[in-house]
């Protein structure tokens, strides 16, 4: 417990600083959209580049393992997504960036430190293979309801997503990552130490653009919606996961290690991700709910993280 709590403090801490700030006076909420912006555009394709292609992906890619994972991924946010349509009666580009809540685990900030203390670096290879998996699915995923949400011809949606997965930095950095692992590219010092200085920006900015935006958030309007954003993601989601692999381990596919299906699971109970916000802010879309959604997710998960934690922990 002590250790993840080592883990998640500076999380918290961070966010505290911008809301701090705010209330302060030294930076106001427009302030908070242009550090959100700079994060994603500027410090999070680096961040993201370099996590895949310092991975050690190449060496065992399990596309049964992949294909599992996803399953839920897109499951949940399909699930998601109608929720945001019938019951809460959002419009335009909110039900994907509701969906997204749902969806996108903090991998970079909490996931992988988190999982490399509770399995050691054995759990590298799948936190790799998940780690670009569901970035593509799930920004492509947004990028194609985000579309749909906003027109009424498919053609024109199609066109509006592919226009939208064009300009995403993050979609970007994460199709070049992988290209680049794939093909064995190193890339020369100067140009990695830059993108090194930049990728090490990432998760302050992006978590200090979140707590600046957090301040003068209602809570209580929206209360039904966070509410099922926090049970869909940190209780629906690794239900969801260990369903699919159980199920799939029952109907004859190919038996995985035990030690991938747990780091599935733990990275499925994760809070959502810091992530979530900067694609708000670039889609203009549920970034006050986004940010109360993770600070609200991330707070609870420091009860449910270490309770799956001990779950997965008597599975041997």
């Amino acid at each position: 417990m002590i250790d993840i709590l080592t883990i998640t403090t500076p999380f918290f801490i961070i966010i505290f600083l911008g809301s701090f700030s705010c209330k302060m006076s030294w930076f106001t909420t427009d302030h908070g959209h242009t550090l959100a912006r700079f994060a994603f555009f500027v410090v999070l394709p680096p961040f993201m580049f370099l996590s895949i292609t310092q991975s050690p992906i190449t060496t065992a890619i399990d596309v049964s393992f992949v294909f599992q994972y996803e399953i839920s991924t897109i499951i949940l946010f399909l699930i998601a997504f109608v929720i945001a349509r019938k019951f809460f009666s959002l419009s335009n580009s909110d039900p994907a960036m509701f969906a997204l809540n749902a969806s996108y685990p903090n991998y970079g900030y909490i996931g992988i430190p988190l999982c490399i203390l509770a399995f050691g670096h054995e759990a590298a290879v799948p936190m790799a293979l998940i780690l670009v998996a569901d970035t593509i699915v799930l920004l492509t995923l947004t990028a194609i309801s985000e579309a749909q949400s906003n027109s009424n011809s498919l053609e024109k949606s199609l066109k509006n997503a592919i226009h939208s997965m064009v300009r995403n930095p993050l979609l970007l950095s994460v199709l070049f990552g992988f290209s680049a692992l794939s093909l064995g590219i190193r890339i020369p010092k100067t140009p990695a130490l830059l993108l090194e200085m930049l990728a090490g920006a990432a998760a302050p900015t992006a978590l200090f653009a979140l707590g600046v935006t957090l301040v003068g958030q209602p809570i209580s309007s929206v209360k039904n919606e966070i509410g099922s954003l926090v049970v869909l993601k940190l209780v629906v989601h690794p239900i969801l996961t260990a369903l699919i692999f159980l199920s799939c381990s029952m109907f004859g596919f190919r038996e995985l290690d035990i030690l991938w299906i747990k780091v599935a699971i733990l990275f499925s109970c994760l809070p959502i991700a810091a992530n979530v916000f900067a694609l708000s802010q670039f889609y203009n879309a549920y970034s006050g709910r986004s940010a109360t959604a993770i600070m609200g997710t991330t707070i609870i998960a420091s009860i449910t993280v270490p309770l799956t934690l001990f779950l997965l922990d008597s599975l041997g």
